[in-house]
């Protein structure tokens, strides 16, 4: 199952590249290509390699909750930022994949790579696992299992081979994980590609929060959810015995000059009430309370706008704590193309507002949770390596590769061939099978 797993989410994760550059992916070239549709000198691929990673393709967008039955309007939707659908969209994309994929069987050769004997061990110990785990241990099986994305095992060791050789030849070039990138190349890249706001949520719901015996609002250590006291304004307060006085969960209370607890607001968190499965239970405002909440957005949104960055965070600190609006990075949020294959649909839309937006430009985004009051900030530098901050440049590195192997990769697309008669034969990615597992 580990196997499984660790191919699923390699996958995974290269063809989402394919949604954000309309490139990348796997691509597979066997010794002997029956019916090439792509050809580099003797670098060939065939039809039905091409038709496999084509169904890669459609199980990933399965597993992204698209509708990829061959019925389905998805296929014949604009592809956002095209002028094609979205069936043509991801059948260029795939051949263009190939098309780098042939250059990278070149260089592999012009370099003098290899692959050792631990990588051919290490597919061949897959392709067991597949046999054992799927087909109790039957080829005969597994090449019937294959049939229906057009391929058999000897066919699938021969696209891990070539995976393998591409990932030696992206190794070789740029370093694991891109280690001999320069800096000052991420940079660029980071600042012509990523952008960066603040925003203020004023939702359309509001929390009921815990509070403490006095009815105060409690903040909690997110670590160990246990409250969370003002250790440097805060003082203990004993009992006759001498003992600190506690609270309900066993916390030494602070207390503050009043003889209120005192709680650390700054590192706490507030934490919502929640119903029996744990989920936070929400209130929802009334349409009038709305139209109250939509005219202060704007007279938030006028306030602001004109870069007046202090008074923009000074209105967070103020909304902030009552919106629930998840949690808060000090130093913003970052959006990017690159990225966006994960995002929610206002968050699409806080995107393409961003690249219209000069920094100090402040806009109201509606979505399902409210109002989104977002600024926008000039981005920090080096902030795709903070681990803080992960979450956001989730494929910067792997994008960042992509393109510096696709522009080392120029010199070799006016020579690729394109068997335009065995191109004709391909099924379409929306009538290919839906491959989840290979």
């Amino acid at each position: 199952m580990k196997k499984k797993i660790c191919r699923l989410l390699l996958n995974m994760l290269c063809i989402l590249l394919v949604l954000m550059m309309g490139t990348l992916t796997f691509v597979s070239c066997a010794e002997q290509v029956k019916e090439p549709v792509l050809e580099y000198g003797n670098v060939k691929i065939s039809l039905s390699m091409y038709e496999f990673m084509l169904s890669r393709m459609k199980g990933t967008l399965a597993r992204n909750k698209y509708d990829v039955t061959p019925l389905s309007e998805f296929w014949g939707q604009t592809h956002p930022g095209q002028e094609i659908t979205n069936e043509e969209y991801y059948n260029k994309s795939i051949l263009d994949n190939c098309k780098n994929y042939l250059a990278a069987l070149v260089i592999f050769e012009e370099e003098g790579l290899t692959l050792s004997d631990a990588a051919l061990s290490e597919i061949e110990e897959e392709i067991g696992f597949y046999i054992e785990y799927d087909c109790g241990g039957s080829e005969e099986k597994m090449d019937a299992l294959l049939s229906k994305y057009g391929i058999d095992t000897d066919t699938l060791r021969s696209i891990y081979q070539i995976e393998a050789k591409y990932q030696a030849v992206i190794s070789h070039l740029y370093g694991d994980g891109g280690s001999q990138i320069s800096d000052s190349v991420k940079e660029q890249y980071y600042r012509e590609n990523y952008y960066r706001f603040k925003q203020i949520l004023i939702s359309n719901f509001y929390y009921e929060y815990e509070v403490d015996d006095d009815g105060n609002m409690i903040y909690f250590d997110s670590e160990s959810g246990l409250p969370l006291y003002d250790s440097t304004n805060g003082v203990y307060h004993y009992d006759e015995k001498g003992n600190r006085l506690e609270d309900g969960y066993g916390v030494d209370i602070r207390f503050d000059e009043d003889g209120d607890p005192i709680y650390d607001k700054k590192n706490g968190v507030p934490a919502p009430k929640t119903d029996e499965d744990g989920n936070a239970v929400k209130h929802y405002f009334s349409d009038e309370e709305m139209a109250e909440r939509e005219q202060a957005a704007k007279t938030l949104c006028n306030e602001v706008s004109g870069g007046k960055f202090s008074l923009f965070e000074s209105k967070m600190d103020d909304w902030k704590v009552y919106e629930g609006a998840g949690e808060y990075y000090s130093d913003g949020y970052y959006l990017s193309d690159l990225e966006s294959s994960g995002y929610t649909e206002n968050m699409l839309d806080m995107l393409s507002s961003l690249k219209k937006m000069k920094v100090g430009d402040a806009k109201i985004i509606e979505s399902e949770n409210g109002y989104h009051v977002i600024m926008k900030y000039e981005l920090d530098k080096g902030k795709y390596s903070d681990s803080d901050y992960a979450e956001w440049f989730a494929n910067f590195d792997n994008s960042l590769i992509t393109k510096l192997f696709i522009d080392r990769c120029e010199k070799f697309y006016s020579e690729i061939k394109t068997v335009e008669e065995n191109l004709k034969k391909a099924k379409s990615i929306k009538s290919i099978g839906t491959n989840f597992d290979y």
